[in-house]
């Protein structure tokens, strides 16, 4: 039996540092990104998991609505949760939250470690898997009204999908919302019959890609990640993670390495 519980050693984190992820953004859709992350890793033993540190403090504003009011409220205390974790000795940030990365090139002036961005690892992801095709690939971003309006991935316009996509997309708007805000308030089942609905729906302007462009989304997607037109930053982001940490162990000497 343990009398007193000890200080932490300087060796707690090993050599390596760990990675920092900004949660609560929303609480869901974080945990889903963490069980992507352990499911992705593809190790045998509890020791070769990529260590993390999350901080997880729900209480932000929501960022869409900041966004269209013009405010940056959400961004300071996104900060203050970066700031915090790079200060407890993480080596990189992800921020499993698109809307957020409406943000990104402020939060990469203010931090001194990198920030893994979830929207241009996505973007490189996508170019990646279709060449020079890339460019000319007509994608339908579906997330939060600030993403959306603001073509945080895909500026979709009457001119790309015709005059019927520019009709219909207020409603596709609003269906998306309210998945979103089912997924956040718990009614799992109602969101996921009606993100199926909202993608069919989608795929009835026949984009090359669909893009999930909430975590919220990509928490509740299923099968649907299997498709070959859905891209999933989420997914992505967990990719990218794992080669952060790969790159930052094969960084390492051996002895260091072998000690983390």
């Amino acid at each position: 039996m343990i009398d007193a519980i000890p200080p932490p050693s300087p060796g707690l984190l090993g050599q390596r540092k760990p990675l920092g992820v900004v949660g609560g953004m929303g609480s869901f859709a974080t945990a889903k990104f963490l069980e992507i992350l352990a499911r992705k890793s593809r190790v045998e033993r509890d020791q070769d998991h990529i260590p993390f540190i999350c901080l997880s403090v729900p209480n932000i504003p929501d960022r869409s609505q900041a966004i269209l009011v013009g405010s940056d409220a959400p961004l300071r205390q996104i900060l203050e949760r970066a700031y915090w974790l790079e200060k407890v000795g993480c080596g990189a940030i992800a921020i499993p939250c698109n809307t957020a990365h409406l943000w990104a090139t402020e939060i990469k002036k203010a931090l001194s470690v990198k920030l893994i961005d979830m929207v241009e690892i996505t973007r490189q992801a996508i170019e990646d898997s279709r060449g020079s095709e890339a460019r000319n690939l007509r994608s339908i971003s579906i997330g939060t009204s600030a993403s959306m309006h603001n073509g945080l991935y895909a500026g979709q316009t009457e001119s790309d999908f015709g005059k019927e996509f520019y009709r219909s997309n207020p409603k596709l708007q609003k269906d998306t919302i309210k998945i979103i805000s089912d997924v956040k308030s718990g009614n799992m089942a109602n969101a996921q019959d009606n993100l199926t609905r909202l993608v069919q729906a989608v795929r009835s302007f026949e984009p090359d890609k669909i893009i999930l462009g909430c975590s919220e989304l990509s928490a509740i997607c299923g099968d649907l990640a299997y498709d070959n037109d859905i891209v999933d930053p989420i997914d992505i982001l967990a990719d990218a993670c794992i080669d952060w940490w790969v790159a930052e162990s094969q960084s390492l000497p051996d002895t260091l390495a072998s000690r983390s």
